[in-house]
């Protein structure tokens, strides 16, 4: 899936650039006067980016942590902080992803569940990572902390580095203003310059919190969340608390749905277990690479090919093997040797050895699956190797020595 681009570290510069991609919702009425309720207290923000349309935003203070939401016709972010852990529910229209980040000594770790069909089928993907890190993941104590480190921006990191700065009137009555300066380098005598503004009510309530960038005297972009109501929380709402206060358990799993999905839309050829999927581009070098010199580490193992179309003008070399991989399926691996070899030597007709008709293949879904395994870092060659008890190991990239050792369990 869309790996849920989610920044849980700070960023630089670009960041509330980036921000108005997920800015699509159309403008909220005008605010009213804050109303209570059982069930909790929903902060409810419209949120502005210079150049796009409004959205509405979620601040829900609970016991168990600080919510923050954003729902955008059918795509909803939820991102939930609470001692030292942060949780995100993502449901976009290719399918529902649950994160867990959370610190273990030097490491970032991530544990997640992700629900999508792909090809008509239902996959349920489990996995835990961890990367090493010497930063410790951002902790929040309230609304303007927690959207700075939502839209990965550079700023103030604690509340005394704000300057209170006058009063304002609000429809929710006088406010008190707060300002703050951050200066982010970019090169030799240029500095990215975040001009903060936030208006607190006197029970605390954040009624305007903006970020302006600018570069010089040039105003780059300008991001304001806006109050416009405090409600009691809806049914809908406390199911996704809920559902956000349980961590994700720390576990690998799902490999068998994706063999099945990629069996049902890729090149098939029996063997023994583990399994290898193997997602690849007829115009990739380090496929070539691959298959040229490192073929034999899938010899004997069960092995399904799946088209990762990253170059579009290899659409049709890739439907033309389809077809011999239809009529002669024995004959998939040899070609593909001796076709990548000819691609290696230049040969601007290396694909002479294919046959002139062609066959559909389903490019979407290859690109799918692809998605939900790697996220934003899909790549070819991508190998998934699958156990019997549905773990799986993934490496992306053109690297023999990993692929040997997933194969050897």
């Amino acid at each position: 899936m869309q790996k849920i681009v989610i920044g849980i570290a700070l960023a630089i510069v670009a960041a509330i650039v980036a921000a108005a991609l997920i800015l699509t919702q159309t403008p909220p009425k005008s605010p009213t006067q804050p109303s209570t309720g059982q069930g909790g207290k929903v902060y409810v923000y419209s949120v502005e980016i210079t150049g796009g349309p409004s959205i509405v935003a979620y601040y829900i203070p609970t016991d168990a942590g600080l919510i923050y939401g954003e729902k955008v016709n059918l795509t909803s972010y939820y991102f939930m902080f609470k001692n030292g852990v942060i949780n995100i529910l993502a449901n976009t229209p290719q399918g529902i992803q649950k994160v867990t980040y959370y610190e273990r000594l030097l490491e970032v770790c991530r544990n997640s569940t992700t629900i999508a069909t792909v090809a008509g089928e239902r996959i349920t993907l489990s996995n835990s990572q961890c990367s090493p890190s010497t930063s410790p993941l951002p902790t929040v104590k309230s609304l303007d902390e927690l959207i700075l480190v939502v839209q990965g921006l550079p700023g103030p990191t604690s509340q005394s580095q704000w300057v209170k700065s006058g009063v304002a009137q609000t429809p929710f009555g006088q406010a008190t203003v707060y300002t703050n300066i951050t200066q982010v380098p970019i090169m030799t005598g240029l500095n990215a310059v975040l001009n903060y503004e936030k208006q607190v009510l006197p029970d605390g309530t954040i009624y305007l919190l903006k970020a302006q960038l600018a570069y010089g005297n040039q105003v780059a972009a300008t991001l304001t969340y806006t109050l416009r109501n405090i409600t009691a929380m809806a049914p809908e709402l406390k199911a996704i608390v809920d559902e956000l206060s349980k961590d994700v358990v720390a576990k690998n799993g799902g490999g068998l749905d994706l063999l099945k999905v990629a069996e049902k839309i890729g090149m098939t050829f029996d063997g023994s277990w583990p399994a290898a999927i193997v997602f690849f581009d007829l115009q990739c070098p380090y496929c070539a690479q691959l298959f040229k010199y490192n073929y034999t580490l899938f010899q004997g193992h069960k092995l399904v090919l799946v088209d990762l179309v990253v170059h579009p003008e290899a659409l049709e070399s890739h439907q033309r093997l389809r077809c011999l991989y239809q009529t002669a399926p024995d004959q998939v691996i040899p070609t593909l040797r001796v076709l990548y070899d000819r691609f290696l030597a230049r040969d601007a007709n290396y694909t002479d050895v294919l046959p002139n008709q062609t066959c559909q293949i389903d490019v979407q879904a290859g690109m799918q699956l692809a998605q939900l395994l790697a996220g934003q870092n899909v790549g070819t060659p991508m190998v998934v190797v699958v156990y019997p008890n549905g773990t799986y190991a993934l490496t992306v990239g053109y690297d023999p020595a990993s692929i040997a050792k997933a194969l050897r369990g």
